[in-house]
Parts: C-alpha cells; structure tokens; sequence
C-alpha cells in the first residue's frame, strides 16, 4: 500500500470489525469494514487491503442474508491483487449466488472453494456441497 501506518489503521479498523462480527454485532461490524475501506486510496482495486476489506464487507452482508450486497462486495474483490486465490472469498461468494438463485454461477464458486480447501465446508450448511456433489468425484 506504500504507507505502513495507513495499513495499521486499515488492519486496526478491520480487526474492531472482527471483534464485532464475532460478537453477532454485524451492522456495527459492517461500519467499522467501511471506515477502513474508506481509507484506501482510489483505485483500491489496485491494493491487497481492498481485497480483505471486501471480503470482510461480503461475509457480513451474508451474515445479514443481504446476499445481493454480499454477491456485489466478494466479485469486487475478485478484481484486487491476490484475493482471487481465496477459498472462503470463493466460499461466500459461491453461497451468496446461491441464495439469489443464480447457481449455475454458484457451483463454479463453490467447486473452486472445494478444491482449495474442501475442510472450509465442515461447518457450512449440507445445502452448499449438495449443490455441488455431482462435480466431485466419489471415493468408495
């Protein structure tokens, strides 16, 4: 990002979000996720910490089953440096498409997650690795 102490804040903002989210507090968490997106300079899409502030911003939305702003906040952070190598961005991002229906697009997200780290699944509802059961190969 260039400037360490505008990381420390983004990261100091985000970890007050997490201590939020972790506590259900997740519209309150959801403003601390916006107050550190605030501070990345234009063009975030070009900053790594817009990438976790994004997929902060989405698996709150998700939480909240806003799923459209959850859909919306995990494809932006699609296009920031690295965050596209994340499973759980690819997780949510997979069960916010689901929840508006939109699964053919869904599997595509959910089978990547899968892949990268099929454990991510264990504490998920059965209805997101049934939506892709038919593409992982059975081991009898």
């Amino acid at each position: 990002m260039g400037k360490p102490d505008l990381t420390l804040q983004v990261r100091r903002l985000c970890a007050d979000g997490y201590r939020l989210y972790d506590s259900k507090e997740y519209r309150l968490a959801l403003r601390s996720f916006y107050q550190a997106w605030l501070l990345i300079p234009k063009p975030q899409s070009e900053y790594a910490e817009a990438g976790w502030v994004l997929t902060a911003i989405g698996d709150t939305y998700f939480k909240l089953q806003q799923f459209e702003q959850g859909a919306e906040s995990l494809t932006s952070a699609l296009y920031c440096p690295d965050a596209d190598k994340s499973p759980f961005l690819q997780l949510r991002l997979g069960q916010c498409l689901f929840e508006l229906g939109r699964i053919p697009e869904a599997r595509k997200y959910l089978l990547h997650a899968y892949h990268a780290s099929s454990s991510l699944f264990d504490n998920e509802p059965p209805s997101y690795s049934a939506a892709i059961a038919d593409l992982i190969p059975q081991h009898d």
